[in-house]
């Protein structure tokens, strides 16, 4: 017996026509944006984690740890590429492109790997005004990414693994029959002990 299947779309109606297409400037410097404020915000719970720990045991003799700026730029620098480079490795987008629908691919529109999304890291940290060239590429694609061969494409879908499927955009839903010796009439069946009671 043929089980039926339900087609549900993950992709949002108003997105599909962009869905798949090369993602412009205004929309990847908003995810950027996101980006650098959940780094900034790890980075200031770490700090008060460690003043935390610091004020547990000094006690009265306690004052806030100074950090210079040198230290706070390196600090900053690391874990931005750190952000970048296991986010991109692992499911193609950091959180601001999760929420603003972007991933980021190969050329080919694979998975980058661990050592394209590390030097595709640190340039972005080292040079991140030079995503301004996707204003003026034919394929909308910055300076970084026509170092290490990547896109950054609107992808509204939650899992890679979607992608491989027949259906580029879409999700099948197994719905399953009704069992054949199941009563159709649920009503009808007596309950043990509620039938006496009455």
């Amino acid at each position: 017996m043929t089980t039926p299947r339900l087609r549900t779309d993950a992709v949002p109606v108003e997105a599909r026509a962009f869905q798949g297409q090369p993602a412009g400037l205004i929309t990847r410097a908003a995810a950027n944006v996101i980006d650098l404020a959940v780094v900034v915000v790890m980075l200031v719970v770490c700090y008060l984690g460690v003043a935390g720990v610091m004020f547990l045991r000094q006690g009265a003799r306690f004052s806030f740890p100074i950090v210079s700026y040198q230290t706070a730029y390196a600090t900053g620098f690391l874990a931005l590429v750190v952000y970048f480079a296991v986010s991109w490795a692992t499911g193609g987008r950091t959180y601001g492109d999760r929420v603003l629908g972007l991933r980021v691919t190969t050329v080919a529109g694979a998975d980058l790997g661990g050592v394209r999304a590390a030097v595709r890291a640190v340039l972005c940290a080292s040079f991140p005004l030079l995503l301004v060239w996707v204003a003026v590429s034919r394929t909308s694609r910055s300076v970084q990414d026509l170092i290490v061969g990547t896109v950054v494409i609107y992808d509204w879908r939650f899992a890679r693994a979607l992608e491989a499927s027949d259906d580029a955009v879409g999700m099948a839903v197994d719905v399953a029959p009704p069992v054949a010796h199941e009563p159709q009439d649920r009503d009808a069946e007596p309950v043990a002990g509620l039938d006496r009671e009455r």
